[in-house]
């Protein structure tokens, strides 16, 4: 007699697949506020937040290197010119 499994693997929570298109354009939609503000859209605990986590785990979604630090690099130019204005 065989022992069942106690986690089958249809009972295991898959990971999400992202789009890299919504993910970019996610990262997009952040620049976009970003530029169009003359001092952060965000409070400081949210700009924390993003910075350490949210961009960060995005970025790591894309495949494209290239595109990654392109997005990197006007992440990081925008919030130096926001950070400056403080």
């Amino acid at each position: 007699m065989t022992q069942q499994s106690l986690f089958p693997e249809q009972d295991l929570p898959q990971r999400p697949v992202y789009d890299p298109q919504d993910v970019a354009e996610k990262l997009h939609a952040y620049l976009d506020k970003m530029r169009a503000a003359a001092s952060w859209p965000w409070k400081a605990s949210t700009v924390a937040h993003y910075r350490t986590a949210v961009w960060p785990q995005l970025l790591a979604k894309l495949a494209d290197t290239e595109e990654v630090e392109h997005l990197r690099t006007e992440l990081e130019a925008e919030a130096a010119r926001l950070d400056a204005v403080q």
